[in-house]
């Protein structure tokens, strides 16, 4: 663990530090954020995936409030590739599968040891990722699952963001269209089509904007995003 850092915020322990994760003969770190006690809570902790791919956990900060209000430890990362967590630019489009990130969730539950009791929330591709999770290695010490926004079928998903699209002025349609091949343009269009069916708070909050640009700002990183 490269970092570690430990304060207390309204009686409420935050914890952020670094894990080693170690994958096919490499070793990277994860970045991630702690809310509460994980020793004296009534409640399983509960782990929160990020979606994207690309994205990072700021904008899911929000769910600290169940720490301080229900006492319900809450942890959040950066998978890897995104955040503050290890970026990869140089990996392979293969390289970034289900084995990777379930991989990376199971690291991440083992080094907390909570993999016997533990909650689990997914937004987006991080509720695919936590479905996936739940097929492949079938967790006995799961106690509850929460998806936010979460696809079941890739297929309906494209349909259904077809449909919706086409209430938006062309050029925002043209932006969605030619996605990640014109990463400016589609995030042009992106940010439109999100102020309508993305987030719903005005004004935006900061840190959902934040996630974005960690693809699409002038140092992000689309490595992730851009893989199929």
């Amino acid at each position: 663990m490269s970092l570690l850092q430990e304060i207390l915020i309204k009686g409420m322990r935050i914890e952020e530090g670094r894990i080693d994760f170690q994958y096919e003969g490499e070793v990277f770190q994860n970045y991630y954020k702690k809310f509460g006690d994980l020793q004296n809570s009534p409640h399983p902790p509960l782990v929160v995936l990020h979606g994207g791919p690309g994205l990072c956990h700021d904008y899911l900060i929000s769910f600290s409030d169940l720490t301080q209000k229900y006492e319900v430890p809450v942890i959040l990362y950066d998978q890897l590739g995104n955040g503050r967590s290890t970026h990869l630019r140089d990996k392979p489009a293969t390289f970034w599968s289900f084995d990777l990130f379930i991989a990376e969730l199971v690291n991440l539950l083992n080094f907390f040891s909570i993999q016997e009791v533990f909650s689990l929330t997914g937004h987006s591709w991080g509720g695919v990722l936590a479905l996936e999770f739940i097929v492949r290695r079938r967790p006995t010490g799961l106690k509850r699952l929460v998806l936010s926004n979460a696809l079941a079928s890739a297929e309906l998903w494209q349909q259904s963001t077809t449909q919706l699209m086409q209430a938006f002025p062309e050029c925002v349609q043209e932006g969605l269209t030619v996605g990640m091949a014109e990463p400016d343009k589609f995030y042009r269009a992106l940010k439109e089509f999100h102020l309508v069916h993305g987030c719903t708070a005005r004004p935006v909050p900061e840190v959902y904007w934040k996630a974005m640009e960690q693809i699409f700002g002038p140092e992000g990183d689309m490595t992730v995003a851009s893989s199929p």
